[in-house]
């Protein structure tokens, strides 16, 4: 298991932004996680995590899912958001995520949270479409890669190799 890096002005997992939750990303085996544990700053009811928050801790781990299996740069296209059971805050939970298929122009992937029993929470599942017009050069240079191994390192900056090898041949 590896952790990922961090886009840099990431509301959900920037080291430097104060305000935000810091969460670390994990993969493994074609999966990515996070633990998760909100305080009740982002509450929408007492004691309930707004699902704005939820949705978008599970967005960034489906960018995740999808760029750790295919290194290409995507953005969400479409969601459906299934909320089953009530994320509390200050609790602990895992957010999971998984690369499912592509068709067409389409990558398709799914996330969902998890309390500490394994019962199912939130889940969401996505179809995000390649991005355009963006420099991997410029991609690559907003993560941080402090924690990272060298291997997963390697996995992000060999998008500059596969994008050089591209401008060649054109």
């Amino acid at each position: 298991m590896g952790v990922l890096p961090v886009y840099k002005d990431s509301f959900f997992c920037g080291l430097e932004r104060e305000d935000g939750l810091q969460l670390v990303m994990m993969h493994d085996n074609g999966v990515v996680r996070c633990d998760v544990n909100i305080d009740s700053r982002f509450e929408g009811y007492t004691d309930v995590l707004h699902g704005g928050m939820i949705f978008g801790i599970l967005d960034v781990i489906i960018w995740y899912a999808i760029f750790m299996e295919t290194k290409k740069i995507c953005m969400t296209r479409h969601t459906e958001m299934d909320f089953l059971k009530p994320v509390m805050c200050d609790t602990p939970y895992i957010a999971k995520g998984k690369f499912l298929k592509v068709e067409e122009r389409d990558f398709l992937a799914t996330a969902w949270m998890e309390d500490r029993h394994g019962e199912l929470c939130a889940r969401v599942d996505a179809i995000f479409r390649e991005a355009k017009d963006i420099s991997a050069a410029h991609f690559i240079n907003r993560f941080d890669f402090s924690r990272t191994s060298p291997k997963i390192k390697q996995h992000f900056y060999s998008l500059l190799d596969e994008t050089h090898k591209k401008k060649v041949k054109s």
